[in-house]
């Protein structure tokens, strides 16, 4: 069902959030699927991720949008002819951001697993500013940040741990500033952070200078 408290940072754009609490049988039945998408919905190899894919695209047409309007890219990110979007989900929330300039969002749940694989994203310059003792919060915040970083640029072999690097940020901010630097360019963004119910959602936007 989709959560309908307001937290839309997006100016020109919305957010939706549904909490997964359905089964894949009733979400499949509320949705009007194209072939090309239960063709998709078939490859899911997991009940979870056949409710994600689904809850969704139920959280697309909350907003307003015809299941016959979304196309993938080359790379499978979503695609609609009058709005930028990012699409994220965990076994138990999905969200769906569109715009009119790119935007990109990522949630994730908390997990302890974070910690083991921290060196594959956290950037040598952010070290300085890691909590002394590295939090499971605190790495899942930089985590969907740099996430949804990744799904507005959509450069293959772009780097969480060398290419992006987060501006120092505490657990209490709900914004915060991050850096790409690929090759010769250097591209800078704002983040717009949310946490509930032992989930991290972050959305990444265009900084306008």
């Amino acid at each position: 069902m989709p959560i309908t408290e307001q937290f839309n940072p997006l100016n020109a754009g919305k957010l939706a959030l549904w909490k997964i609490e359905e089964s894949v049988e009733f979400l499949q039945a509320s949705l009007d699927l194209t072939h090309e998408q239960e063709r998709a919905l078939a490859l899911r190899a997991t009940e979870s991720g056949k409710k994600g894919f689904l809850a969704v695209r139920a959280a697309l047409v909350h907003l307003g949008n015809p299941l016959t309007s979304l196309t993938v890219d080359p790379l499978g990110a979503p695609l609609l002819p009058n709005h930028h979007c990012s699409f994220s989900h965990t076994p138990d929330f999905a969200a769906v951001a569109l715009d009119q300039s790119p935007v990109g969002v990522d949630i994730e749940f908390y997990r302890p697993k974070i910690k083991r694989i921290s060196s594959k994203f956290v950037h040598a310059k952010e070290h300085s500013h890691l909590p002394q003792q590295q939090t499971v919060e605190w790495l899942t915040r930089l985590w969907t940040a740099k996430e949804a970083l990744y799904k507005i640029l959509k450069i293959p072999g772009l780097s969480l741990s060398q290419d992006i690097e987060v501006a120092p940020f505490t657990l209490e901010d709900t914004v915060g500033k991050a850096k790409v630097q690929y090759g010769k360019e250097s591209h800078f963004f704002d983040l717009h952070f949310r946490t509930f119910e032992n989930h991290q959602l972050t959305i990444a936007k265009t900084m306008h200078l």
